[in-house]
């Protein structure tokens, strides 16, 4: 996947731990929607944008963070989470004050056709079915609904 990716509003770039201040903002503000929610020590974020890293290094799968002009407006990319076999999964989170805005689904077309020209056939998607926003957004774009399995949430 390239390091870059312009859509109609947004420029993604891969993230690096350069970008660690904004991660961190997004991932410890209220309403963090990816995991168990905020996260409060920086370090816990430093080491999620170098896992980040290493899957772009080993495997080709890019994380991006998401820019509106110079405004950092979420993150969105693949991931290595096991539930899948060897096939990524994607994710995406906007900052709470950019929701609603069709950024998440801007981003998560991009990442998807980036995928695919990277010549990878199968990305995942896993969504809490409490979460309607993001399973409108995959059905938007295609995704197939797989399976529903039981989490601690």
């Amino acid at each position: 996947m390239p390091p870059a990716i312009a859509t109609t509003r947004l420029g993604l770039e891969a993230l690096d731990s350069t970008c660690l201040n904004d991660v961190h903002a997004l991932f410890s503000a209220p309403g963090h929607t990816i995991g168990d929610g905020p996260v409060a020590d920086a370090g816990e974020t430093l080491a999620w944008l170098r896992r980040r890293q290493g899957v772009y290094a080993e495997l080709g799968w890019a994380w991006y963070g998401l820019w509106l002009s110079n405004q950092f407006v979420g993150t969105c990319g693949l991931f290595q989470s096991g539930r899948c076999g060897s096939d990524p999964e994607i994710g995406y989170e906007i900052a709470a004050s950019m929701r609603g805005l069709g950024y998440a689904k801007e981003a998560a077309e991009a990442v998807t056709a980036a995928a695919g020209l990277a010549d990878v056939r199968h990305v995942w998607a896993t969504i809490r079915p409490a979460n309607t926003a993001s399973l409108r957004i995959v059905q938007a774009l295609g995704y197939e609904y797989v399976r529903t399995d039981a989490d601690a949430k």
